[in-house]
């Protein structure tokens, strides 16, 4: 195929960052969005639910790069009564604006919520309602040791015995079948009895307990970066590509939720494998290039046909970029592109599986 229809998006961001995965309390940012960046971007502003198949290619530039201190928020995912800050949530599955502070620990350990040491309350009805359900729980763990574990253990024994007898009479004989009767009976009341007893703490204490959380406040280090231009191809299905057209407005961040974008253009444009000449990379932009495809030599560096050789040339930064991932272990696990960031890439008439945007003078390297 020498020609192929693409989406060409142009914009602007005031300020940008580009979280790489692996950082954390020096939040370090990609030069460019990540493939997966800009894949998850189209999804959302399409409110897609499921994958739906992109290449892209991107390039760009940004003026300058600063790191800022920022100051993060965790909830945590399991409540500690001795440190941080105790909140209650209206809605116990997310955190918003809307927590209340209940208490703060005022040392980094030997505090306690519940027995009211070293800690400033912001709530007191709240307090005690946290000291209740805690003092519920210790009243139906003690209820469990002492009324529902005795039982299940006298079960476990009387099932033994009447599996056995039933063994020694036989499961068919109308003696067997009416041991199976006491078997199957017992088995069903000691079952509801647990049953019974999971209901009333899930009711009494795990669900009015699930609005209380902890809440951590750390410092950490954002690298941003500032006057973003971005020139953003992407091939999908037609259908995909119509979608994203029709949602353009709904396209409105790119990196971080208040990295906020300025589309300048988006349009179907054709690429061409025809290339006649020697071209560069405009405006002093600079992309990612599959290192792949500069070893095939589908891409090279600026003059290094003329000079020492490609291998030689190699002007750039080896980034491992994300694209699309996997659920394994109830974790993403993305797919990792090798890929130069350079702003020397260069291709021309030996180029054959090169990609060329003759409408905007742009390279495009689809992955």
């Amino acid at each position: 195929m020498r020609i192929m229809k693409v989406l060409r998006i142009k914009l602007r961001q005031s300020q940008a960052s580009y979280a790489k995965e692996e950082t954390v309390k020096n939040r370090m940012t990609y030069p460019l969005p990540a493939y997966s960046t800009i894949i998850g971007a189209l999804h959302a502003a399409c409110g897609y639910d499921h994958y739906h198949q992109m290449n892209i290619s991107v390039q760009g530039k940004f003026e300058s790069m600063q790191r800022k201190l920022q100051i993060n928020y965790t909830l945590l995912n399991h409540l500690e009564d001795d440190r941080s800050t105790l909140i209650w949530l209206e809605n116990s599955n997310a955190l918003s604006n809307g927590y209340i502070e209940v208490a703060k620990a005022l040392k980094k350990q030997g505090n306690s919520f519940r027995k009211g040491i070293t800690i400033q309350v912001g709530r007191e009805d709240k307090i005690q309602e946290y000291r209740a359900i805690k003092d519920r729980d210790d009243q139906l763990k003690k209820m469990e040791k002492e009324e529902i574990c005795p039982i299940e253990d006298l079960w476990k024994a009387e099932k033994k015995r009447l599996k056995q007898a039933i063994k020694d009479v036989g499961k068919k004989t109308e003696e067997g079948m009416e041991l199976t009767k006491q078997l199957d009976a017992g088995e069903e009341r000691v079952k509801k009895l647990r049953a019974d007893f999971k209901e009333k703490r899930e009711r009494e204490v795990l669900e009015p307990l699930s609005h209380f959380g902890t809440l951590t406040k750390g410092v950490s280090y954002q690298e941003v970066l500032s006057d973003v231009k971005l020139v953003i191809h992407v091939h999908a299905d037609e259908e995909v590509m119509q979608d994203i057209l029709k949602h353009k407005f709904d396209l409105v961040a790119l990196g971080r939720s208040e990295d906020f974008i300025e589309l300048e253009e988006i349009k179907e444009v054709e690429l061409t494998r025809d290339i006649d000449q020697e071209y560069t990379l405009q405006n002093g932009y600079s992309m990612y290039v599959n290192y792949e495809r500069i070893d095939e030599g589908a891409y090279f560096i600026k003059d290094s046909r003329k000079k020492m050789g490609r291998e030689l040339s190699i002007q750039g930064t080896l980034y491992e970029i994300s694209k699309n991932y996997e659920i394994q272990d109830k974790k993403r696990v993305f797919q990792k592109i090798s890929c130069l960031y350079t702003s020397t890439v260069a291709i021309d008439s030996d180029s054959t599986d090169a990609w060329f945007d003759r409408d905007g003078g742009y390279i495009v390297d689809l992955n």
